[in-house]
């Protein structure tokens, strides 16, 4: 038992005494937070390009939400090809990142009375479908105008020329 008590004494001693075999560990990997200089003397990216890049994120968020929130107030419509039905759509922006298509919401429909009275469900059917298909069609083509300055601006913060 005394030997176990010299031993463990000994251990817990030589933990406080300098150390004279230090070895030292390095490394290849340089942090350069301000930007590295490569071959050539162009100079990487660093900590204060990528906070450029967050900034210029925020911004386009902002001008995401500001463009959604313009789209939700409009009234967008569509028509069945023989125009007998119309309907109302409004813009639902996207609420989850995981699923990034928006979705629309039909306000309301107007139905020739005529064509209401003597039309089969079939046709009736039929004839909504086509216009809330024609609608949805027309709100995605006035949300990817209004989105086109987004990309512009996603483009020229990538640092890519559009190609036309």
């Amino acid at each position: 038992m005394k030997i176990f008590h010299l031993a463990l004494l000994a251990t817990a001693a030589n933990a406080f005494a300098p150390n004279s075999c230090r070895t030292t560990q390095s490394s290849t990997t340089a942090l350069n937070l301000f930007g590295a200089k490569k071959e050539g003397g162009e100079k990487g990216p660093g900590l204060m390009d990528q906070m450029a890049m967050f900034k210029k994120a925020q911004e386009m968020a902002s001008k995401k939400q500001k463009l959604d929130a313009e789209l939700q107030k409009e009234n967008f419509g569509g028509e069945s090809s023989n125009g007998k039905v119309k309907s109302s759509l409004k813009f639902v922006p996207v609420k989850n990142p995981m699923d990034p298509n928006p979705d629309y919401e039909a306000t309301g429909f107007e139905f020739d009375d005529e064509f209401f009275e003597s039309a089969t469900p079939d046709e009736l059917s039929a004839a909504i479908t086509e216009s809330l298909m024609n609608g949805i069609a027309k709100t995605n083509q006035a949300v990817a105008e209004k989105y086109a300055v987004l990309q512009k601006d996603l483009v020229e913060a990538l640092g890519q020329k559009k190609e036309e």
